[in-house]
């Protein structure tokens, strides 16, 4: 028995041993791109290559590895893939483009898209370009709609085959009309953002990610949605119908345009001086607990920040209408009257250019503001007079000079004009003698303000309140 077991130990650790052996090629910088990987291959250890076991890699990553190294363009796409996120194999991205481009050099059409993709963010492409755009035509002659949308980004760059913008924006419209929501986005992105031979049009590029949209694209209402909150260009500009893109994704359950929808019901919203979205915090509260579902987007801090001025019903019934949610199919939310929430009086936003501090202090007044917290109704002149003279009491009230002054400097711009029109010369001298506290500002006054000139006066005024601007 003694004699077996000496045996049986023998054989153990001679078995250790080989394994130990076997592993020693783990400690050495592994190269999994496209010109090492197969030399890395090689030199992988024994019972890797043989039985699976002590493998630096996973089994999908060693499978798509042998798979990649062999020719096969479906493992190299999902080679690149895994060293893209890392997953199962160590990340590296420089290794993961290597391997898009030989499987789109082979016509894969998927990580063609992936390279146009990285060549916007501005990575180095090591491939063939030209035999990328020979493998995408065949797939385009084929009917392929993501081989057209591939293919006529390298037209209009002028990678691969020569620049030729009319021809690539033909192709996508080709692709669009087949019914591809996706090259109407790509689309959209072209006219919005620019290209070789494309100047911007951003009329064009909102009709073209609103075409997407109602393809069925959530990404694209999402991205709709924000166009019309954030577009640079003032005339592009519509909360409306901003909110009712982002409400659609949202019900689609997009979890991004969840989270902004929470962010503009809990702001509000103004188009000018007019309320077009009035917040509703309950709402707000709501479509953060629905985003939160998902893992990339941890709101605590946004929900912190809103349920701070709820009250405990509130919270209950955002807790309850989360509970009860239940996601929308999109052709159903294309199909929806979207309404906008009632703007009520009593629950109107802030306006946009009040901010920081001095927007904390106004919230204070809650319920029951003091007069100078009150939110003037910007149509009506003679209110904002009195709000902003409101505003310069409190300051004079609080030793804040710089304030007060600056707000009774608004009022000139505030004030109605003493003549329609303007005065003349000779009125003009004759008033200012007459009204000797009259500043020369207000008496030149020709017309009056506008609403949203009477918010931005009211703003600069305001936003005094804490910094002493």
């Amino acid at each position: 028995m003694q004699h077996r077991n000496r045996l049986l130990n023998g054989a153990v650790a001679g078995l250790a041993l080989a394994v130990a052996l076997a592993f020693a090629g783990d400690a050495r910088a592994e190269d999994y791109g496209p010109l090492n990987a197969a030399e890395t291959l090689r030199q992988m250890p024994v019972l890797c290559r043989t039985l699976g076991i002590g493998c630096s890699i996973s089994a999908d990553a060693y499978a798509a590895l042998t798979g990649a190294t062999g020719g096969d363009r479906e493992s190299q796409f999902k080679l690149a893939r895994l060293l893209q996120r890392g997953e199962g194999i160590a990340r590296d991205e420089r290794a993961a483009t290597g391997w898009f481009g030989k499987a789109a050099e082979q016509g894969h059409v998927a990580a063609a898209l992936e390279l146009n993709h990285l060549r916007r963010e501005g990575v180095a492409i090591p491939a063939d370009e030209a035999k990328i755009a020979a493998s995408l035509g065949l797939a385009v002659e084929k009917g392929d709609l993501d081989a057209m949308r591939a293919l006529a980004e390298m037209q209009i760059e002028g990678r691969g085959l020569p620049r030729n913008p009319a021809q690539g924006l033909e192709l996508l419209r080709h692709a669009v009309a087949a019914g591809s929501a996706l090259a109407a986005q790509d689309l959209a992105n072209l006219y919005l953002r620019g290209a070789p031979g494309i100047p911007k049009d951003p009329a064009e590029g909102f009709r073209s990610m609103a075409a997407s949209a109602r393809l069925g694209n959530a990404a694209a209402m999402l991205e709709l949605g924000s166009l019309y909150f954030k577009y640079p260009e003032p005339k592009m500009v519509d909360p409306a119908e901003g909110y009712r893109w982002l409400m659609r994704a949202a019900l689609a359950d997009d979890p991004a345009a969840q989270e902004m929808l929470s962010g503009v019901l809990a702001d509000g919203a103004m188009a000018g001086a007019r309320t077009v979205i009035a917040p509703d915090l309950v709402a707000a509260d709501m479509w953060l607990r629905l985003a939160a579902r998902s893992p990339f987007h941890d709101n605590s801090s946004l929900r912190r920040r809103i349920e701070a001025n709820m009250t405990a019903a509130q919270l209950d019934e955002a807790q309850t209408r989360a509970a009860a949610w239940q996601p929308h199919p999109v052709q159903g939310v294309l199909a929806m009257a979207i309404e906008l929430p009632a703007a009520v009086e009593a629950n109107r936003p802030w306006p946009p250019g009040l901010q920081g501090r001095a927007l904390d202090r106004f919230k204070e007044g809650g319920d029951n503001p003091a007069e100078w917290q009150q939110l003037p109704d910007f149509a009506q002149g003679e209110q904002v007079m009195a709000a902003i003279t409101a505003i310069a009491a409190y300051c004079d009230g609080n030793s804040n000079k710089r304030c007060a002054d600056n707000c009774r400097g608004q009022l000139d711009y505030v004030a109605p004009p003493v003549k329609p029109g303007g005065l003349s010369a000779a009125e003009l001298a004759r008033y200012l003698q007459q009204h000797a506290d009259v500043s020369a500002v207000r008496a030149m006054r020709k017309e009056a303000a506008t609403p949203e000139q009477t918010m931005r006066y009211w703003v600069l005024c305001a936003n005094g309140v804490e910094s002493g601007l």
